[in-house]
């Protein structure tokens, strides 16, 4: 029997790990002798810094360096501040991983609890989640053709975004930045934040050039009457990615994500703290896709053997979108208490979103926490903190019920303005990077078994006379007559595999 098959490799990502897991955080601060004394705390945070990750021997090991930031009143009268950190390794095992996998660990601080155990000692508990996942690339021969042995195929054709590479590398980049005359020297940082935009992408065989920029802002307590300051700058990156499979015809989504920045004080030659080291650890997540022309064979038969077919489900991807894009999400917070005379500070943190269809649309959902540190009309400083919800919307190109994204969101700025008496405005700076893809769930031959002793009878007929209905498909009768749809065609002189008029036909034997 001379019977053959013929397949495709097509590419596809793979989830090989996705944990999340808690950690607890308690702390016991004393304060130092060169601090104030407490006499209010304003505001306790604990900012996650990812510094490694490692993927060895099946296990994902995290480091984490939790800076915890006390903002309080001191004794004083004046805003101060203190921070400590506390190193913590997390790890999740699978069976699963490779040594290539790309691999993300992301952190979020899901509550903070602070108490003044007395004006020198603060007793803290926090809670963080650890999300980590990691992808694979998976080849995969799916069966696009079979000839001999009177077999017989019905094909479906297909554009497929076949997986040509997926990886995720992390870098370091630094600066030593120095104040502006304008600016007091610094007694106390605040709070950090950052974000990272890629401006520029070339590709090449196996790699990406990736430059862009890291957007970093620190607030801290200035010498002068310490009063809370802000100071801005950005740091330029440029990075090469290695990624097999990577070429000038991909479809490709390369997406920038800071992981930890942390920002020391340093004192200049005069002795005075105008110095500021920036340390920031930052992930580069890629994924390119190769647009297949792919055919899958929706059934089949012998009118020679008898045949088994195995068919199965598969989850195809089809490139819909990519966005590279910004908008600005606007909250007022109304009657909020207090008298509010100017804003001091305002940052934004803990985002979290999800992707959805509606009406043709990507909808982007999420919430994330808003922090204001402002002085009311008697000259007091306070605080408000703040979840706040967002909702965007990308139209998709093509019409689809179901969407998988491989796409980031994340805060690039914030801003805070007093609009009335105890009303404030915030806005916030939100990017969206990445690609969406629709998603259709196909079933197709997997595999076809023939056996040479399972001969099929013939019937001794040479015609068959067959009233046939508006609408049938050819392929159903040649399939229940065991002859050919060609052979059909050929018969009653038409060229259309679907019956246009309730007709008689004259079934030829195969």
């Amino acid at each position: 029997m001379n019977f053959n098959c013929d397949t495709q490799k097509i590419g596809f990502c793979d989830t090989v790990c996705e944990t999340t897991t808690e950690q607890s955080l308690d702390a016991d601060i004393s304060l130092p002798d060169y601090c104030p004394e407490i006499q209010r705390i304003l505001k306790c945070t604990v900012i996650p810094n990812v510094t490694s990750v490692q993927n060895v021997n099946g296990r994902i090991t995290a480091d984490v360096n939790a800076v915890v930031r006390l903002l309080y009143v001191g004794d004083n009268g004046k805003t101060a501040g203190y921070e400590q950190s506390y190193p913590i390794q997390k790890f999740v095992e699978s069976s699963r991983l490779a040594s290539d996998s790309a691999v993300s660990v992301k952190v979020n601080t899901d509550y903070v609890n602070s108490r003044a155990v007395n004006s020198r000692r603060v007793d803290i508990r926090a809670m963080m989640s650890f999300v980590f996942k990691a992808l694979d690339k998976r080849n995969e021969e799916l069966l696009c053709g079979a000839d001999g042995a009177g077999i017989q195929i019905m094909k479906e054709e297909f554009n497929f975004a076949s997986v040509s590479g997926v990886c995720e590398k992390s870098f370091s980049i630094g600066e030593v930045i120095e104040l502006s005359s304008d600016k007091s020297s610094l007694t106390n940082i605040i709070n950090v934040t950052s974000s990272a935009i890629t401006t520029e992408t070339k590709i090449i065989n196996n790699k990406a050039l990736v430059k862009g920029s890291c957007t970093v802002k620190i607030y801290y307590i200035g010498e002068e009457n310490y009063n809370v300051e802000c100071v801005e700058h950005s740091m330029p990156i440029s990075q090469i990615i290695e990624m097999e499979g990577l070429n000038e015809k991909c479809i490709s989504s390369i997406r920038l994500r800071v992981c930890s920045c942390e920002a020391v004080p340093k004192t200049d030659s005069s002795g005075d703290v105008r110095l500021i080291d920036l340390n920031a650890r930052l992930s580069a997540f890629a994924l390119a896709f190769d647009e297949k022309p792919v055919s899958l064979i929706a059934d089949a038969y012998s009118t020679k053997y008898e045949v088994k077919n195995t068919f199965r489900n598969i989850e195809f991807l089809k490139i819909n979108e990519k966005f590279d894009t910004s908008f600005t999400n606007k909250v007022v917070l109304e009657s909020i208490g207090v008298s509010v005379d100017c804003v001091l500070a305002v940052w934004c943190s803990d985002i979290k979103y999800s992707f959805s269809v509606r009406d043709n649309k990507c909808c982007v959902t999420g919430t994330y926490q808003t922090t204001v540190v402002y002085r009311d009309s008697e000259g007091q400083t306070g605080i408000i903190q703040k979840p706040v919800d967002f909702e965007y919307y990308v139209v998709l190109s093509q019409k689809t019920e179901k969407i998988v994204p491989y796409a980031d969101v994340q805060i690039s700025g914030c801003s805070c303005a007093v609009t009335g008496d105890s009303r404030l405005e915030l806005k916030t700076e939100i990017l969206l990077n990445g690609v969406v893809l629709s998603s259709y769930l196909k079933k197709y031959i997997y595999s076809i078994e023939l056996s040479e002793e399972n001969l099929k009878k013939s019937d001794n007929c040479s015609l068959t006379i067959y009233f046939c209905e508006k609408g049938e498909s050819l392929w159903n009768i040649a399939r229940k007559y065991n002859t050919t749809v060609d052979a059909i065609m050929f018969e009653n002189e038409i060229n259309s595999e679907i019956i246009e008029e309730s007709r008689m036909m004259l079934i030829p034997s195969a």
